[in-house]
């Protein structure tokens, strides 16, 4: 039967209902006999169930604690030791966090601490063809000198010829994303300052020879970089995204040390100089990973880049050359992020100041270029140069370019070659003649 609209159940029939769901009769068939709505057999239900649950009672536990075991004495000791040796150890890093925020903030007027590299995104509304330019910059060796009458005149470095390389640099940089630009304007701009971006003092020679101590190169280094950035922004109309990194000649230790390897860096101070210069422009983004190593994905590539001295591969200096060691280092690294189950598409990194294209990844140049050292070590002359890349959402490296910065007042290594060098071949070959029909 069909009850009327707006009758209510009486207290006999809420009684029936209950009884029957709790022999366990369902909602449905209770409504149909009982003559009631199906959602109002439901509800009775719903209510039934949740004061079922509600009075449930956890289980006495007292007995179960009278039994337990005492705790054992020595057992107590360590933990204690142990909760103290990390609440010390809490309290340090605290401390060290504390007190690089308060540098970052009173010395450079920078409020929080650049996040590490986790994704370059196209801009919105951007063309979804439009490519990402790559700059390795690294081993800038800011403050060394390079005599050019030890080098026999064939490449010097001072200040003066640092400055220099490093604007036509980044005026090269401009007029290629620009005038010299095929396609829709590039989507964002990375430069990676890959380290050694100041001499430093890490041997004793270069204490004795260097045009600039650490800490003037580091400011000067910082200002001509941050108006390269600022020439590359006028040209350009995308964001840029600086990393940086350090590498071993800005150490500010006698020997490389594992620990505090960033905090602890010339080439850090650089970037947090830098951060301040530009710090009221908007579409210039800094990062500087706690890490030796930048790990940052462009279109989902999976790219890496750092300095060079860390990838556990040591020498070079054989008839091959740097490349076997640079090769080499780049295996332990696709191994290490492989084990961490990382997958890495391009290997960038520098150290070695000779530009090489391997099977990882690429190798970059140096801004100095040959120096006494590798004079000593007789390596094959390399020129002053640093490298370009630019990467396609699809189609991901599209251009390499080395960017050769050197100029022939410099050294004798930059001159082009004379134009009437002999071009005939040293044996002649006699032509063969077509016999006449």
């Amino acid at each position: 039967m069909t009850r009327p609209v707006g009758k209510h159940l009486t207290h006999e029939e809420h009684a029936e209902i209950r009884r029957r769901l709790a022999t366990g009769e369902a909602p449905t068939k209770i409504a149909a006999d009982i003559g009631c709505r199906k959602a109002t057999a439901w509800k009775i239900r719903r209510a039934m169930l949740a004061a079922t649950a509600g009075t449930d009672q956890p289980a006495d536990t007292t007995k179960q604690k009278a039994e337990a075991p005492p705790a054992d004495p020595v057992e107590v000791a360590r933990l204690k030791t142990q909760l103290k040796s990390l609440q010390g150890d809490n309290k340090t890093l605290l401390d060290r966090a504390r007190k690089a925020e308060d540098l970052r903030r009173g010395l450079f007027g920078l409020t929080s601490v650049p996040p590490e590299p986790v994704a370059f995104r196209t801009p919105e509304g951007g063309n979804a063809s439009a490519e990402t330019i790559v700059l390795f910059l690294s081993d800038l060796h800011w403050g060394e000198r390079v005599s050019i009458e030890a080098m026999d005149g064939l490449n010097s470095y001072s200040l003066d010829i640092a400055r220099a390389r490093l604007g036509r640099y980044f005026q090269t940089v401009a007029d290629l994303a620009s005038k010299h630009w095929t396609g829709p304007p590039p989507a964002r701009l990375i430069l990676i300052l890959g380290g050694d971006l100041v001499s430093g003092e890490i041997h004793a020679e270069l204490a004795k020879t260097n045009e600039a101590k650490a800490l003037p190169a580091v400011k000067d280094c910082a200002s001509h970089l941050a108006e390269g950035i600022a020439l590359l922004r006028r040209s350009l109309p995308c964001p840029i995204d600086v990393v940086s990194l350090a590498g071993n000649h800005g150490r500010s230790t006698l020997k490389p040390e594992s620990k505090e390897t960033v905090e602890t860096s010339y080439d850090t101070l650089v970037s947090d100089f830098l951060e301040m210069m530009l710090r009221r422009r908007k579409d210039v983004s800094f990062y500087v990973p706690a890490s030796v190593d930048a790990l940052f994905p462009v279109y989902g590539w999976r790219m890496l880049a750092t300095h060079g001295d860390r990838i556990g591969s040591r020498g070079g200096q054989g008839f091959i050359g740097p490349a076997a060691t640079a090769a080499r280092g780049m295996k332990r690294i696709v191994a290490d992020y492989s084990a961490r189950g990382v997958h890495l598409d391009l290997i960038l990194m520098g150290h070695f100041h000779t530009a090489m294209q391997l099977e990882e990844g690429f190798v970059n140049g140096c801004l100095p270029g040959p120096s006494e050292y590798s004079r000593d070590g007789r390596f094959r002359p390399a020129p002053a140069r640093q490298l370009w890349l630019t990467i396609h959402p699809r189609r991901f490296v599209t251009s390499t370019r080395w960017i050769n910065v050197g100029v022939p007042s410099e050294g004798a290594l930059y001159a082009p070659p004379p134009p009437d060098r002999e071009m005939r071949p040293r044996w002649r070959v006699p032509a063969v003649s077509v016999p006449a029909e």
